[in-house]
């Protein structure tokens, strides 16, 4: 009885081994759904890299159409995005912008619009931010980074200011000339008295600093401009002097970080050999590291990367008369007049190193111009016109107000343009 249990349990198993099929052999249906699955699988991973291609040439195709865009396309119509009229803006606004109308200054995310009455700093929108009122006779602005000085030429008040309102007020004792104020707000006065002329610094909130430079008008010369670097720590001046009766130029680097072993913290000075003869009525910091000079026969750049040795780098000699300049952080740029085709002038353009961007003839009959990012801009009481630094002619066109200023706007393709009654960003179409 027991060996015949067994025997049926032993011949029960066996039927159930023979009924189970083992997992290491495939049976055809299962191997033709694996070979689906990874047919299926192959597909997916085509459709997605066809995508991604698709997708890659629809960027580059946009990358390249905006590139084309911003270097080639030119425009002579806008569309108007935004309006602000200064004749109904916020209590106390008029103040600052309507009577005594002076000018307007690029300035943090926006500009300052300043008069003989005061002055406001706007917002890319067009709104005050802040309002500072006072009394000057002819109101001059200086502007670095975040930072504005607003003196009174040949009167003896400086205000300093940031993108969060005046920071201090200085008052002079001698008249003020000339001003130049640092990223950080030292302020750089150039003042005089019958004898002599100083370039006094002032900190940011108006106090004095303890540093000068005195130039007797009979022996160094007399200070035609002045400009301190972004830091604060360096400055260079223009001198004119006469000697054998002649009127000579020099050029005078300053370092008060460190030049210390010098009385006078001198750290480099140009004579006029080093100049090409060429008198120098601008001079301008771009960085903490470039500077140039606009002279009567064209601009000179140096390099001020070892701070105790400045260097001159570039000579840009030109033939015909500069009849204006301009400068940024990154480009400096003269128009001529042109001596050759039918247009009466040219523009041209540098990097801070000395190189060339382009130059171009123009024709157009302007009054203002300037440099805001890589836009060149000219313009006159009604009309503009705009080159970008590939040297193409962006836009030409006429406005339908009084027009004292015109800037790149918040967004490529769009235009900033302020007069002394309104100020409009412009879409160009």
């Amino acid at each position: 009885m027991g060996s015949n249990r067994s025997m049926s349990r032993e011949n029960k198993k066996k039927q159930l081994r023979s009924q189970m099929v083992s997992p290491s052999v495939s049976s055809p249906e299962d191997e033709d759904s694996e070979e689906l699955i990874k047919k299926a699988h192959q597909k997916s991973v085509k459709c997605r890299v066809r995508i991604g291609a698709v997708i890659g040439v629809l960027i580059l195709a946009a990358v390249g159409g905006f590139i084309y865009y911003d270097r080639y396309m030119s425009f002579a119509d806008y569309e108007l995005v935004w309006e602000t009229d200064f004749n109904q803006g916020e209590p106390g606004e008029a103040a600052a912008g309507e009577g005594n109308f002076s000018g307007f200054a690029d300035f943090a995310d926006g500009v300052i619009k300043y008069t003989k009455d005061g002055a406001s700093y706007l917002d890319s929108r067009g709104k005050a931010v802040w309002i500072l009122s006072y009394e000057m006779k002819h109101p001059m602005i200086t502007v670095n980074g975040d930072f504005a000085a607003i003196g009174d030429r040949q009167g003896n008040s400086i205000y300093i200011c940031d993108k969060n309102g005046i920071q201090g007020q200085a008052t002079t004792s001698l008249p003020v000339l000339e001003l130049s104020v640092s990223a950080k707000g030292v302020t750089a006065a150039v003042e005089e008295d019958s004898k002599a002329s100083y370039i006094y610094l002032y900190k940011k909130d108006g106090n004095p600093l303890d540093i000068y430079v005195k130039s007797l008008l009979s022996g160094d010369g007399y200070p035609v401009d002045v400009s301190l670097s972004p830091g604060g720590t360096q400055w260079i001046t223009s001198f004119m002097y006469l000697e054998d009766g002649m009127i000579k130029n020099k050029v005078v680097f300053y370092n008060f970080g460190l030049g210390k072993n010098d009385p006078k913290r001198v750290v480099g000075v140009f004579m006029p050999q080093d100049l090409s003869d060429a008198m120098a009525g601008r001079v301008r910091f771009m960085d903490d590291s470039h500077a140039v000079i606009f002279t009567d026969k064209g601009l000179q750049f140096f390099s001020t990367r070892i701070e105790t040795s400045p260097e001159s780098t570039a000579q840009i000699l030109l033939d015909e008369n500069i009849r204006s300049i301009s400068y940024t952080d990154q480009y400096a740029a003269v128009v001529t007049d042109n001596s050759e085709g039918s247009e009466p002038y040219r523009l041209h353009v540098y990097r801070a190193d000395g190189s060339q961007v382009f130059e171009t003839a123009f024709s157009f009959q302007y009054s203002g111009f300037d440099i805001d990012e890589d836009l060149v801009l000219l313009y006159n009481d009604n009309s503009c016109l705009v080159y970008n630094m590939a040297g193409t002619e962006k836009f030409k066109g006429s406005f339908d107000f009084p027009v004292s200023k015109v800037s790149a706007g918040n967004m490529p393709g769009t235009l900033l343009v302020m007069g002394p009654q309104k100020m409009q960003e412009i879409r160009l179409r």
